[in-house]
């Protein structure tokens, strides 16, 4: 279960560090949420199938489930802006091979690929925050504050190029707005001292299911690139403490709104007659108010309990994605959901990056982010996936109503045990 216990305060970040942080939060998420309206429109416009379509954008999720780990013990090991240079130039020049095919194979290795690149890009700019804040909710509230500028800002820039110019122009805005990312990572401090590694030893006694592993030979930066088993399985051993397991679980629930709106979502409204510009402005709304469920978050948690709060924020969310087919008609409507599921996203975001920063120290958040964000991705394979079945076998507006009560379901589930572990440890 959570602690609820105020983080120990430490030392200010340094101020050019901290808005190099910011500003590659901004492009990074907003690279993201870019592709969530653009993919789904192109693949459209090319005249696939829906369920190639949730194909696709499951797609995207697939190497960063079974990487992302692994990508954040490279970031605690090599540095995180090393690591971001390199991720934000494949996220610069990988859009650009999209609207030069519409096949669907090549659709899909693209997004393996970029998927991959942009996923571990969000992580790194998490991570960078998580460090510089020391698990601080309202220095990361300003950091998610920053970065869902970006998710609303780029959805609706790019939903309103498509309409404009079409898919080669909206393809190449993605590209310059990741120009962005690598910009914030050349702007940001150079590291101080050694970089961290990924060293068991250095947990705290606080979590004795953590053991010390061994310690891995030298091995030049290649062959670092190769997985190893030893490593995964010390970062998995991180989900035994109560905190991450119980963000874990809220990660992987709290991300299904968002991957039924970058996918269908995006379809559905696009089939009642939207334009492109006007859904991508209802997901840049939605983004918007997650700016402000952000600036709510460390008020709210001195008013109620973090995991009450946290689960509160997903069935908001979830009721309010799930209800799209009933009030899809009606404008005002579709604006008020969309304000709730952001409002209910922008609360919850710095609430868990918090319970993960108090939760492990600083030398393997990186290998925590990436576990994070593997379970994460793995919610978007699963619900685009499932929901493109359910959508070919009973039409896309059950598939909202299908998904969305699995989803309440298991926050349900969620809630009950989370309340008697609570209950067992005050006992």
């Amino acid at each position: 279960m959570p602690s609820d216990d105020p983080p120990v305060p430490a030392a200010p970040p340094d101020r050019r560090e901290t808005h190099a942080t910011l500003a590659a939060g901004l492009f990074t998420n907003g690279v993201w949420d870019m592709l969530s309206v653009v993919v789904p429109l192109y693949a459209v416009a090319v005249g696939l199938s829906v369920a190639e379509i949730g194909i696709i954008v499951a797609a995207r999720s697939v190497l960063p489930t079974a990487l992302s780990i692994h990508g954040g013990i490279l970031m605690d090991r090599w540095g995180i802006r090393r690591m971001l240079v390199w991720l934000a130039i494949a996220s610069l020049v990988l859009p650009l091979a999209y609207p030069a095919t519409g096949w669907f194979v090549t659709l899909v290795v693209l997004q393996l690929i970029l998927g991959l690149a942009a996923s571990l890009g969000m992580a790194a700019a998490q991570t960078w925050s998580l460090q510089s804040s020391h698990g601080d909710v309202a220095t990361l509230a300003h950091f998610s504050l920053v970065s869902r500028i970006g998710t609303f800002i780029g959805p609706v820039m790019v939903g309103a190029i498509w309409d404009a110019f079409g898919a080669w122009a909206a393809f190449a805005c993605v590209s310059l707005w990741a120009a962005g990312v690598l910009a914030s990572a050349g702007y940001g401090a150079q590291p101080r001292g050694k970089e961290a590694r990924l060293d068991i030893s250095d947990r705290p006694a606080a979590h004795p299911k953590i053991e010390p592993g061994p310690e891995p030979g030298p091995y030049s930066h290649y062959s670092q690139l190769i997985p190893r088993w030893a490593e995964h399985k010390d970062a998995l051993v991180l989900a035994a403490i109560p905190a991450v397991a119980f963000v874990l679980a809220v990660s992987f629930l709290r991300n299904a709104p968002g991957a039924i709106q970058s996918s269908f979502y995006v379809v559905y409204l696009g089939d009642i007659g939207m334009s492109g510009t006007l859904i991508g402005a209802l997901v840049g709304l939605s983004e918007f108010f997650g700016v402000i469920g952000s600036l709510f978050a460390a008020p709210m948690e001195r008013l109620v309990r973090t995991h009450r709060l946290v689960i509160a924020c997903i069935v908001c969310s979830i009721a309010a994605i799930a209800v799209t087919p009933l009030i899809g008609h009606v404008l005002a409507l579709l604006i008020v959901a969309a304000a709730v599921r952001g409002i209910a996203q922008g609360v919850s975001q710095p609430l868990m990056y918090s319970l993960l920063g108090r939760a492990v120290p600083a030398s393997v958040h990186g290998a925590t982010v990436g576990l994070r964000n593997a379970v994460t991705r793995l919610a978007s394979i699963i619900t685009p996936a499932v929901m493109g079945v359910v959508a070919a076998a009973w039409g896309i507006e059950a598939s909202f109503y299908v998904m969305g009560a699995l989803f309440l379901a298991g926050t349900a589930v969620l809630a009950f045990v989370a309340a008697r572990l609570q209950a067992n440890r005050t006992a």
